[in-house]
C-alpha cells in the first residue's frame, strides 16, 4: 500500500483546479495582472516577472474600489462587526434551576451583557493588532478576481493565500474536507537539524539560498463521536517536518477557505470579475484600438510629390518660416480621415464602461448625466447598488467573519487574555453587511411612516398616538447604535418630572414670600402648615 503525501495529494487534485486557476488568471489581466500571474513568480521561476500594462484601469480601478466597500461594510472602523449575543431564555431556565428568582435572574443577565460588551472590545483590538484590515482586503481583492482564497489565523498573525497556493476539495454539500499548501521556501529558512535528519542537508554554501516547496496538508477528520475536527502537519521531499502538527476542533480551525460566489458541485468558487469578463476584453480591444489610432492621427508628416519642382530635402532641413524655392501643391500634410470611426469605437467604449462602473459599484454609476442631480438621487442610486451585494454579504458572513470571531476568541481564550465562554449561552452574532442592509431598510420604512402620518394627521395629532421614546429606540437600532445611558428610561424622566415640580414650588414660594394657594385654590395661606402643639 503506497503511503499518501501531500505532494501526491497537491498533483491529483491541481489538474481539477486548472480550469478555476486559468480563469482567475485571465480575470486578473484585465484588472490587477499583479494579482494572479500567468506563472509563479517566485525565485525559481524560468519566466521573466514583467508584467504587461493595460489600455484601460476601470477593471483595476474597480476591484480596488469593491474591495474598499466591501472591508469597510464587512469590518467596520468605527464599530465591531460582531456582538456576542446572550441566550437569555436558556440562561434563565438554568439559573432557576440552580435556585435563582426571576429578579435576580434577570439582573444577572444585565451584568453579562455588560461583561460580553467589553469582551467584544477586546476581541477587535486584538483583530488590530493582528494587522488582519489589511490582509482582509488583500483577500477580498482576491475574492472578487479569482472568487477564492485561504486564510490562516495564527498566534503571530494573519496570512492569505491566493488561489494558486492551495488546492481544495469539497464534500457534495459544499463543506470542505481536505485543503493542501504549497510554498516556495528558501533552504536557509529550514532548521539545519531538520534538514541533517532528512538527509538533505549539504555543507555548500549556496545551497542555503535555493527554493524547496514545502507542503502544508490540512485534513478533515471526523471522531467516534461525531465530532469533526481538523489536523495538519508540513512535508518536505515527502517527509514531515517534525514539531509542525496541530490538530483543533472544527469551529475554532485556523485554516478558513474563502468563496465569493458557491456554485453546487463545484469545490472551488467563481469571483465577480469572471461574470463581467466580456465586457472588459471588449473594453480593453476598443480602448487599444483607439489609443492606437490616436497616435497613428496625431503623427505630422509632410508628404513631397516626386515629380513636382519641390524638393524635399529642402523641406526637412529648412527652418521655421525660412523661405524654400517651390509650389505648395506639390506639398501635402497626411492625415486620417477616421474621426467617424473613432466616434463609433468611442460611443461603445463609453457604454461598456457605463456598465463596469454599476457593477463595481463606482461613484460615476450613483449619477446620472444631467445638469441637476439631487442629493437624494444619489442616496437613492447608492443604496440599491448596495443591496445587490445581498449574496456577496450573505456568503461572507458565514464563510469568513463567523469563523474568524470564533477563531480569535478562542486564541484568546487559550492565551488567557478572556475568560472562557460557554458556547451554550453565548454565540457571536454578524451586525454588519447583509444585517445592515436589512437594519437600512427598517430605517426607510420607519421614516417613510412618521413622514406618511405626519402629512395626514400632523405633528400635534401624532405626537398624542406615538411613543417617542420608542421611536428612538427603533431609529438607533436600525443605526446599530447602542442605547444604553443614551437614551433615558422611563425611571429617569420621572425623577426629572418630580425635581422639575419641586424647582416650581420652590420658585412659587420665593416669589410669594412664604405664601403658597391653600388646598381648595380658593385663597391664601399664611405659610406652611405648622405641627399639632406648636406655639401659634
Amino acid at each position: 500500500m503506497t503511503l499518501r503525501t501531500a505532494s501526491g495529494v497537491w498533483d491529483n487534485q491541481a489538474s481539477y483546479r486548472t480550469e478555476f486557476l486559468d480563469t482567475a488568471i485571465d480575470c486578473s489581466a484585465l484588472t490587477i495582472p499583479s494579482l494572479i500571474p500567468d506563472s509563479d513568480r517566485g525565485a525559481t521561476s524560468v519566466r521573466s516577472n514583467r508584467i504587461d500594462s493595460l489600455f484601460q484601469g476601470v477593471g483595476a480601478r474597480g476591484v480596488n474600489n469593491l474591495s474598499a466597500k466591501l472591508l469597510l461594510a464587512l469590518y467596520p472602523p468605527s464599530q465591531p462587526f460582531f456582538r456576542l449575543a446572550l441566550d437569555r431564555q436558556q440562561l434563565h431556565r438554568f439559573l432557576q434551576e440552580q435556585g435563582a428568582q426571576g429578579a435576580d435572574t434577570e439582573k444577572m443577565a444585565t451584568q453579562i451583557d455588560e461583561g460580553l460588551s467589553q469582551i467584544e472590545r477586546s476581541v477587535l483590538l486584538k483583530m488590530d493588532k493582528m494587522s488582519l484590515r489589511s490582509v482582509l482586503f488583500e483577500a477580498l481583492k482576491h475574492l472578487i478576481v479569482s472568487g477564492n482564497g485561504l486564510l490562516f489565523i495564527g498566534a503571530p498573525g494573519a496570512r492569505f493565500f491566493g488561489l494558486r497556493s492551495f488546492c481544495i476539495s469539497r464534500d457534495p454539500e459544499g463543506e470542505w474536507t481536505e485543503i493542501v499548501v504549497k510554498e516556495e521556501v528558501a533552504r536557509r529558512f529550514i532548521p539545519k537539524s531538520i534538514r541533517k535528519e532528512m538527509n538533505a542537508y549539504q555543507e555548500d554554501e549556496y545551497n542555503e539560498y535555493e527554493f524547496c516547496d514545502v507542503y502544508t496538508w490540512v485534513d478533515r477528520v471526523v471522531g467516534d463521536d461525531s465530532a469533526q475536527a481538523v489536523s495538519w502537519h508540513q512535508e518536505y521531499e515527502g517527509k514531515k517536518i517534525p514539531g509542525t502538527a496541530g490538530f483543533s476542533p472544527l469551529e475554532t480551525c485556523p485554516w478558513i477557505p474563502l468563496r465569493l460566489h458557491r456554485i453546487a458541485g463545484e469545490s472551488y468558487g467563481r469571483g465577480m470579475v469572471e461574470e463581467v469578463l466580456g465586457d472588459l476584453r471588449s473594453l480593453e480591444s476598443l480602448s487599444q484600438a483607439i489609443v492606437e489610432g490616436s497616435l497613428i492621427q496625431a503623427q505630422c508628416k509632410t508628404l513631397v510629390n516626386p515629380n513636382g519642382v519641390t524638393r524635399a530635402d529642402a523641406i526637412a532641413r529648412s527652418a521655421n518660416g525660412a523661405v524654400v524655392a517651390g509650389k505648395p501643391e506639390d506639398v501635402a500634410m497626411l492625415s486620417l480621415d477616421k474621426s467617424r470611426d473613432f466616434a463609433v469605437a468611442l460611443q461603445a467604449m463609453q457604454l461598456i464602461e457605463r456598465r463596469l462602473q454599476f457593477t463595481f459599484l463606482l461613484n460615476e454609476a450613483m449619477q446620472r448625466d444631467a445638469e441637476r442631480v439631487t442629493a437624494e438621487e444619489v442616496r437613492n442610486m447608492a443604496e440599491q447598488l448596495e443591496q445587490g451585494l445581498g449574496g456577496i454579504y450573505s456568503v461572507l458572513s458565514q464563510e469568513m467573519q463567523q469563523p474568524l470571531v470564533k477563531r480569535v476568541v478562542s486564541m484568546m481564550e487559550r492565551e488567557g487574555e478572556i475568560q472562557k465562554m460557554p458556547g451554550e449561552f453565548i454565540s457571536p452574532e454578524i451586525t454588519t453587511g447583509l444585517d445592515a442592509i436589512g437594519r437600512g431598510n427598517d430605517r426607510a420604512r420607519l421614516t417613510g411612516f412618521l413622514q406618511t402620518i405626519a402629512g395626514t394627521m400632523g405633528p400635534e395629532a401624532m405626537l398624542q398616538y406615538l411613543n417617542p421614546r420608542e421611536v428612538l429606540s427603533r431609529f438607533a437600532a436600525s443605526d446599530g447604535i447602542d442605547t444604553k445611558g443614551l437614551i433615558k428610561s422611563e425611571e429617569d424622566l420621572a425623577n426629572e418630572q418630580a425635581q422639575a415640580q419641586q424647582v416650581q414650588l420652590e420658585q412659587q414660594l420665593a416669589q410669594s414670600g412664604g405664601v403658597i394657594p391653600s388646598g381648595n385654590g380658593t385663597g391664601p395661606s399664611a405659610g406652611p402648615p405648622q405641627a399639632v402643639g406648636a406655639p401659634g
